[in-house]
């Protein structure tokens, strides 16, 4: 069954759909992939080239699959970089349809606003994010910077994003993950929901690594659909993201080293995951 995949691509790197993408296919999902950006490598590499797709361009790809396909048989929506407020705007028109078309379609927000105390998107995107597809979503995958900034509470440790993830459970979603959460000499990954709360703490690494956020939203989406369970999805996710980051930290790149390790990735064995 289709999963429609709205984020970013990059010609070369691992960033956005080129990182989540991958994975859901090697996990066996169609997937229908809108891109939002298309750039030659990812931006923190500081030269680049290319083009940030304009949002009436993003509706007309939209009007064209969706005439072609009806939305018939989405399973689901994964949403990353938007490049535009204005395709965040309209792009709750395309749940709203998915969702008649297929009631169960599960909807994952990455809501890429910024990361390390900086906001790094257009003005307008973080309120297309707050108003219109946080409470639409099924799933939202926000990082430390990003959970603090859609529900005012500070994020510095993983009582604090347990608490911060309790206020946005109240806007609609139905599980909320904080990535990146400081935890001492690690990260925690914090998954929280109307009835279970649950950790994963990563090592934490002194260095960049471009497209983690991206793989784990996809990797977090496709194994919440075979389990729907917030404690084996994260507990798989968790791992296929260690996976990924030793092998791009062994290669001394800050672009993921992922396709040679799709099949690792995708079926590592599961991190340990306690409840919170």
């Amino acid at each position: 069954m289709p999963i429609l995949a709205l984020s970013s691509h990059v010609a070369v790197g691992h960033v956005g759909n080129a990182a989540a993408v991958p994975v859901l296919e090697r996990r066996g999902h169609e997937v229908w992939r809108v891109d939002t950006v298309s750039f030659s490598n990812h931006p923190g590499h500081h030269k680049f080239t290319g083009k940030v797709h304009e949002g009436h361009e993003i509706a007309e790809l939209m009007r064209g699959i969706a005439h072609h396909t009806g939305w018939r048989g989405v399973e689901g929506v994964y949403s990353g970089y938007l490049g535009t407020a204005e395709t965040g705007r309209a792009f709750p028109e395309v749940l709203d349809a998915i969702r008649e078309a297929s009631p169960d379609a599960v909807y994952l927000c990455d809501p890429v606003i910024g990361d390390h105390g900086r906001v790094f998107v257009r003005e307008g995107i973080e309120n297309a994010f707050r108003d219109r597809l946080v409470p639409r979503a099924t799933i939202i995958t926000p990082n430390a910077f990003e959970l603090a900034l859609l529900s005012g509470h500070r994020v510095e440790s993983v009582a604090d994003a347990h608490d911060a993830a309790v206020t946005l459970l109240e806007w609609g979603p139905e599980v909320v993950v904080a990535t990146g959460v400081p935890d001492g000499d690690h990260l925690a990954v914090v998954a929280v929901t109307a009835t279970e709360n649950w950790i994963a703490r990563s090592p934490w690494h002194d260095r960049p690594f471009f497209g983690t956020g991206d793989l784990f939203a996809g990797l977090f989406l496709s194994h919440w659909l075979e389990h729907r369970s917030a404690a084996p999805a994260l507990a798989r996710t968790v791992a296929g993201l260690e996976v990924a980051t030793a092998a791009t930290k062994a290669a001394d790149s800050v672009d993921l080293v992922l396709i040679a390790n799709l099949d690792a990735i995708t079926r590592a064995v599961p991190a340990e995951v306690r409840p919170l």
